[in-house]
C-alpha cells in the first residue's frame, strides 16, 4: 500500500490513501463521498466512518459500505463461481444447461467481480428490454459511475441486475437462480423453530378478545423482527442458525429453542418499540375502513380513464363514444350487464375495495414463514381482509424472497415431516421422598406446520394472499423518489391500512440511504414518502438508524463500534403521517388511452 497523507476540510479530518485494490485510472479528479468533502488526487477513499447527513458509499473507509463493497460482495460472487463449478453436473440437468453456459456465465460473474473490487465504472446493460433500457438511462445520468464512489445501495442493486443479465443472455440460464440452494438449505435449518411457531399459532387464531388480540399481534412482530436475523447477504451465503442451533436446525443440547422466548430474551436489545402503539393504530383504522367499506357496499363505480387520458393529451380509443373520452355530462354509454365492473378505475378511486396490510418482504425461508404466521393472524382475527406480499421478481440480495421462493416455501411447509423427541428436564424430589416418575419426552412435530401451509395455499388460491412483483422494489432508487419512478406502485400502496418494510435494504431505501442523526424521527428521515402508514421492522446490519433515545448511539458504539453491522439490535418503528389520497391527474398503466369507460376488469391487488 502506498504512503498515507492526511488532510483537513471544514470538520472532517481525513487519509488519503492509495490501495491495490482501486484502479488508478478510474479516479475522478474532483470531489468524492458527496457534498462538501474534497478528496485530494490520488485516492477516493476517506479514512473516516460515513458522516451525518451524506449519504452511504464505499467512499468512508472505516464505513459498513466499504467494507461489503471490499469484502461481502466480492465473496457472495465468489460463491456463485464456486457452485457453477463444483455443481455444474446438476444445474445442466436441472436447467438442460451446456457447458458453453456455465462456462459463459462463470467468465461474466468473474468480469463483474474484477470490476467492483478495483473501482471500475459502471457496464451498460445489453439486455434490450424495457426494464434494461431504464437502468442504463439512469446509469448515464449519474455523476459518479464508479464502484466505490457512488453510493452504496446503487452499487449492491446494480451487482444483483448485473448477475440476472448474466442468465438473461444465456440460452439455457434464464431462469436459474444462483441463490436457490442457499435459500434452500436456510429453510431446511430452521425446520424445528417453525414447527414450534406452528403449534403455539394454532392458539392465537381463533377470534379472542381485545387484550389477548393485541398482545398476540404484537408478539407477532417481534416474532418477525428477530426472523429477520436469517440474513444470506450479511453472512456472505453463509447459513445463519438463530440462537445456537447446528446446521440440522436443531438445538445443539436437548434444550428446546423456542422463537417465542427468544422474543423475551432480546427484549433489552430491541431499541426502538412502536408495537403498542402500531396495533392501536392499525386496529382502529382497519375498523374505520371496514364501516366505510360496509356503508358503501352497494356504491357503483364508473371508470374515468378516458376523461383522464383526454386531459393528458393521451389519444383516445376511437370506439368509446366522445361524451365518455370528454367527460361531458348525460347518460353513460350503454354497456351489457354482463360486462358491467363494481371495481373502479384505480385513478379515480378514493378509497380501497378491501382492507389491506402490506407486507414489503426480505427473506425468504424462516423470516417469510413468520411473516405468514403475522398475516394468518392478521385474517384470523378479522383485522383485514386481504394481505398483499411484495415480492422481487430476480434473485436479490442471497436470500430476498421471489414468487417462486414465496411459493416454494408455502408448498415446503405443506410437504414437511419433521420430527424429533426432546427429553424432559427431571423434577428433583424434596429429600426423603421418592423421585417422580420421569416426564415423557416433548415431541416436535409437522403436523400444525402442514395445517397451516394447506390454508395458506387456500388463501393464494382464493386471493385472500395477493404476491406482487414490481420492477420498482429491484431498482436502485430510494423510496423518497417511488412516486416519480413508478407512481402506480405508490398509488397502489396508498391503499393500505399500513405497510410493513422489513429488514435492511428497505430500511436503508426508506431512510434515503442517508446517515441521518440517530436522534432524528422517522417521518423525517422518510423525507416525504407517505403513501401509508409505515412500519419499519429490522436488524440493525448497516450504519445507519433513526428514532433512538438521546444518548444511545453513543453509549452502544462505547461499547461496540460494530454494533450496527451484526444484526443483534432491532427496532420496529411507526410513523402514521399519510398523504391524503386524491383521483390522480394521469390515467391508470393498465388500460390508457384504450379504456372504454365503462369500468375495469377484474383486479386482485385493489
Amino acid at each position: 500500500m502506498s504512503a498515507s497523507k492526511t488532510v483537513s476540510k471544514g470538520s472532517v479530518n481525513s487519509t488519503t490513501i492509495v490501495t491495490d485494490d482501486v484502479d488508478e485510472s478510474s479516479k475522478p479528479e474532483f470531489i468524492y463521498g458527496g457534498p462538501f468533502i474534497k478528496v485530494e488526487k490520488p485516492s477516493p477513499i476517506i479514512d473516516t466512518a460515513t458522516p451525518f447527513n451524506l449519504e452511504l458509499q464505499g467512499t468512508f473507509k472505516k464505513s459498513f459500505a466499504y467494507y461489503s463493497l471490499k469484502e461481502r460482495l466480492p465473496v457472495i460472487l465468489t460463491k456463485i463461481i464456486d457452485y457453477l463449478s463444483r455443481e455444474g453436473s446438476k444445474i445442466k440437468s436441472t436447467h438442460g444447461a451446456s457447458d458453453e453456459d456455465i462456462l459463459s456465465y462463470i467468465q461474466y460473474v468473474t468480469k463483474l467481480k474484477n470490476d467492483l473490487v478495483t473501482n471500475k465504472q459502471y457496464d451498460l446493460l445489453t439486455v434490450d428490454t424495457p426494464e434494461a433500457r431504464r437502468w442504463n438511462q439512469w446509469i448515464e445520468a449519474l455523476d459518479i459511475k464508479h464502484y466505490f464512489t457512488n453510493v452504496w445501495v446503487f452499487t449492491e442493486c446494480y451487482v444483483y441486475r448485473r448477475l440476472r443479465e448474466g442468465c438473461e443472455l444465456s440460452k439455457t440460464l434464464k431462469n436459474f437462480d444462483p441463490f436457490a440452494d442457499q435459500k434452500q438449505k436456510s429453510f431446511e435449518g430452521s425446520l424445528e423453530l417453525m414447527c414450534i411457531v406452528a403449534d403455539k399459532l394454532v392458539n392465537m387464531l381463533s377470534k379472542s378478545d381485545k387484550d389477548k388480540c393485541k398482545s398476540d399481534f404484537v408478539t407477532l412482530l417481534k416474532l418477525c423482527l428477530w426472523a429477520n436475523k436469517c440474513d444470506l447477504s450479511l453472512s456472505s451465503g453463509e447459513q445463519v442458525f438463530l440462537n445456537g442451533n447446528n446446521a440440522d436446525g436443531k438445538a445443539t443440547t436437548s434444550n428446546i429453542i423456542d422463537p417465542f422466548q427468544m422474543i423475551l430474551d432480546f427484549k433489552d436489545k430491541l431499541l426502538v418499540d412502536d408495537t403498542s402503539k402500531i396495533v392501536d393504530q392499525v386496529t382502529n383504522k382497519a375498523e374505520a375502513m371496514m364501516k366505510n367499506l360496509e356503508a358503501n357496499a352497494t356504491v357503483k363505480y364508473q371508470c374515468s380513464c378516458n376523461r383522464l387520458a383526454t386531459l393528458a393529451g393521451m389519444t383516445v380509443c376511437k370506439d368509446e363514444p366522445a361524451s365518455a373520452a370528454d367527460g361531458a355530462k348525460g347518460s353513460p354509454p350503454e354497456t351489457p350487464a354482463a360486462e358491467a365492473a363494481d371495481v373502479p378505475c384505480p385513478t379515480k378511486m378514493t378509497s380501497p375495495q378491501h382492507v389491506m396490510f402490506d407486507i414489503v418482504c426480505d427473506n425468504a425461508g424462516y423470516e417469510l414463514f413468520a411473516d405468514l404466521c403475522l398475516a394468518h393472524f392478521l385474517i384470523s382475527q378479522g383485522i383485514v381482509q386481504k394481505i398483499r406480499f411484495h415480492v422481487k421478481n430476480i434473485p436479490w440480495f442471497v436470500s430476498d424472497v421471489t414468487p417462486v421462493d414465496f411459493k416454494w416455501v408455502i408448498d415446503s411447509c405443506l410437504k414437511a415431516s419433521y420430527r424429533r423427541e426432546v427429553p424432559q428436564q427431571p423434577t428433583e424430589a424434596a429429600e426423603g421422598e421418592v423421585p417422580p416418575e420421569p416426564e415423557p419426552p416433548r415431541v416436535i412435530g409437522a403436523d400444525n406446520l402442514r395445517a397451516l401451509a394447506e390454508q395458506w395455499t387456500k388463501y393464494v388460491d382464493e386471493g385472500t394472499f395477493v404476491v406482487l412483483h414490481d420492477d420498482f422494489w429491484t431498482s436502485p432508487h430510494v423510496y423518497r423518489d417511488m412516486k416519480r419512478h413508478a407512481p402506480s406502485l405508490y398509488r397502489q400502496l396508498q391503499y393500505a391500512v399500513a405497510l410493513l418494510f422489513k429488514g435492511d435494504l428497505n430500511y436503508r431505501k426508506l431512510l434515503c440511504e442517508k446517515n441521518v442523526p440517530p436522534t432524528s424521527g422517522l417521518e423525517a428521515a422518510l423525507q416525504g414518502f407517505l403513501p401509508a402508514p409505515v412500519i419499519a421492522v429490522r436488524t440493525v446490519k448497516a450504519d445507519l438508524i433513526c428514532g433512538l433515545p438521546k444518548g444511545k448511539w453513543d453509549q452502544l458504539n462505547a461499547l461496540d463500534d460494530k454494533w450496527m453491522q451484526k444484526g443483534d439490535f432491532g427496532v420496529i418503528q411507526y410513523c402514521g403521517k399519510v398523504e391524503p389520497l386524491k383521483v390522480a391527474d394521469r390515467p391508470c398503466d393498465q388500460y390508457g388511452d384504450v379504456c372504454r369507460g365503462a369500468g375495469c376488469g377484474p383486479r386482485t391487488d385493489m
